[in-house]
């Protein structure tokens, strides 16, 4: 610090100089700081979530004595004002089954051994069913690991005509309650139903969510699935695990989380055929 004539201090442009540069070297170490504790908060509660789901999703098999299933796939997160898809949310959701399909006939999927005009009632969504379609329900393939819009109410269908009594001739059909398939684009995932994978078949465990649908921290997304915002298959492709009621996995499946950011670490959960989760950073 230097005085002029009149005996007043004041700062040299040198020593000035210097404060800016301190402030700015602090400024750059507090904004980096920021966002690499952002950035890991996000991978934290990524981790975190999708491992307390995957675990959520075998307790409930081991307590309910049934199929439950993980499903993950992609959401809409934002349109642009063109009406395209702008962004993706990394989605996923526990869903436990309701029954076995008994019989497949055209869009009809009967279950003779289910009340599914008490279950499927035409009354309200639950979670994300209420998709492409209005008063769509969502219905889960947990042996394929898929999804398929029906609509909300059960109807009364004849299950076909070539049914034969034991130790008679005589053919009938039987009358059941049946959830229909809905068609056109985003009715269906790719795994399964009309327009692609192998459709539904009799012995198909379906079901339903039994928790609301969950997405990842925003900037994550599963590396299993089709990501790429022009294709059709970012909103239908999906994959699973499904637990068994002892605990085991029908198949063992790899998820990957992994981020638009170039410095998060990717994060990576494992389940085997006996039901162990691991996750690896």
């Amino acid at each position: 610090m230097k005085k002029d004539s009149n005996g007043k201090g004041g700062f040299s442009l040198l020593e000035l100089l210097a404060v800016m540069a301190i402030v700015a070297m602090l400024s750059t170490l507090a904004v980096t700081s920021y966002f690499s504790a952002i950035r890991g908060m996000g991978t934290r509660t990524a981790r975190r979530n999708f491992t307390n789901a995957l675990s959520m999703a075998r307790q409930r098999a081991c307590i309910d004595g049934c199929r439950v299933s993980l499903i993950i796939f992609n959401e809409v997160a934002e349109f642009a004002p063109d009406g395209k898809v702008k962004d993706l949310a990394a989605s996923y959701v526990v869903c436990r089954e309701l029954g076995r399909i008994s019989f497949v006939s055209g869009d009809k999927l009967f279950d003779e051994f289910a009340d599914l005009d008490k279950l499927f009632t035409g009354g309200s969504s639950s979670g994300s069913g209420a998709g492409s379609v209005a008063g769509a329900v969502k219905i889960y393939n947990l042996s394929q690991g898929s999804w398929t819009l029906v609509k909300p109410k059960a109807e009364s269908y004849k299950m076909g005509s070539d049914v034969k009594l034991l130790y008679s001739d005589v053919t009938f059909g039987i009358e059941a309650y049946a959830l229909q398939r809905l068609s056109g684009t985003g009715s269906e995932s790719t795994g399964g139903g009309m327009g692609g994978g192998t459709g539904w078949k009799v012995g198909d465990s379906y079901g339903i969510e039994v928790m609301p649908v969950q997405a990842l921290p925003k900037g994550f997304k599963f590396n299993e699935l089709n990501n790429t915002l022009t294709s059709d298959q970012a909103l239908t492709d999906v994959e699973h695990v499904t637990f068994e009621p002892d605990g085991t996995a029908l198949q063992g499946k790899t998820f990957t989380v992994v981020s638009s950011d170039p410095n998060a670490k990717g994060i990576t959960f494992s389940v085997d055929t006996q039901g162990l989760i691991t996750v690896k950073d």
